[in-house]
């Protein structure tokens, strides 16, 4: 039963004969409390595990851009072959993204392979017209621009 619903002075419906407040009214604000308790608790849970989740997130995104930018770095330094096993890596683990087709494009353009770069871009462009709203449209593009300039 509800303190709410029951006045101190009514008689408790529990049918003891006694007043509602010397008889279930505490029992009841405890059981209310324990509620409002719990739903507190399940609710800081909550927010710590969506806290965690975005710590997650950031901390992914951050490997993400570290493992795309040593594939350029790579590409920078002219280790071809290393840039290709570190492309191919990222898009072993990060199939979520299109950095891999991309940065794979980008050695194959390097080894002077324009149809294997055209394969790898033409991915780049599905990815981004599945994913429209996580993209500019200016990338996708300047991408098809590169495709129809090779």
């Amino acid at each position: 039963m509800s303190a709410k619903t029951v006045g101190r002075n009514a008689p408790c419906p529990c049918g003891s004969g006694l007043a509602y407040k010397r008889c279930c009214r505490e029992k009841d604000r405890a059981e209310q409390s324990a509620r409002d308790r719990a739903r507190s608790i399940a609710e800081r849970e909550r927010q710590q595990a969506a806290r965690e989740a975005a710590l997650e997130a950031v901390d992914e995104s951050h490997a993400l851009d570290a493992s795309s930018n040593a594939v350029v770095d790579l590409l920078e330094a002219g280790k071809l072959d290393e840039a290709e096993q570190a492309a191919r890596e990222l898009l072993e683990k990060y199939p979520q993204v299109p950095d891999g087709h991309e940065r794979l494009a980008r050695v194959y353009e390097a080894r002077g392979d324009q149809r294997q770069a055209a394969e790898c871009y033409r991915k780049v462009i599905e990815f981004i017209r599945a994913n429209p709203d996580h993209f500019d449209p200016e990338y996708e593009r300047y991408l098809v621009e590169k495709l129809t300039a090779n």
